[in-house]
């Protein structure tokens, strides 16, 4: 079991390294910050869209707050590839989790590596008038990918993309995050489904 933890540690320390490395205006691609809101919840996000021979490497670091009930910062990394519509993109990889939980008293760390799914379609004009787009992904960490307090964690995201102008985008979306935990009370979980709107730089 030492030596199972001791390698994820090593992974996790790897994809952190590729992460904040490629996240660097350095490398020629397609940079995005972007911050979202919600009645309890604070979201920022900053992302990198570097082109390879074929296909997309992206990866990006977030954060979210919700009051006192946790606070939890991501890291990702994935293969984009266009599929066989205009406009539409998917990704495939990985996401990081480190946080704090709390409810009811009952305070837990988590820590997860899950696996991601995302994918972004662009509405072709002849659809919409609106420049539009539809983004959605989710993560799933099965409880051998979570260590110290975690079991599992799971996050859902999708939103409606409104371009305003030829860089920015305001943002309509739905959130979900459930995690699970054990501490020396026993079992417990937090979830949370949320809207919220934002807005996003392209640069």
């Amino acid at each position: 079991m030492a030596e199972y933890v001791k390698s994820m540690k090593k992974i996790i320390a790897q994809i952190v390294f590729i992460v904040l490395l490629t996240s660097t205006p350095s490398f020629a691609g397609i940079y995005e910050f972007e911050v979202t809101a919600s009645r309890s919840d604070l979201e920022a996000r900053y992302s990198a869209d570097l082109p390879l021979d074929q296909g997309i490497l992206s990866t990006g670091l977030g954060a979210i707050y919700r009051n006192d009930d946790y606070k939890i910062a991501d890291m990702k990394l994935t293969l984009g590839t266009e599929l066989w519509a205009p406009g539409l993109r998917l990704h495939l990889g990985l996401k990081g989790v480190l946080g704090e939980v709390e409810r009811d008293k009952k305070k837990g760390n988590l820590t997860a590596v899950g696996i991601l799914i995302s994918g972004k379609y662009l509405i072709p004009q002849t659809i919409s008038p609106l420049p539009l787009g539809v983004s959605a992904g989710v993560s799933f960490a099965p409880g051998p990918l979570c260590f110290s307090d975690a079991e599992s964690y799971i996050d859902v995201r999708t939103s409606l993309d409104f371009r305003i102008v030829k860089n920015g985008e305001i943002l309509f979306g739905y959130r979900y995050i459930r995690a699970r935990l054990k501490d020396n009370q026993g079992k417990w979980n937090i979830s949370n489904a949320t809207l919220f709107v934002g807005y996003r730089l392209s640069y």
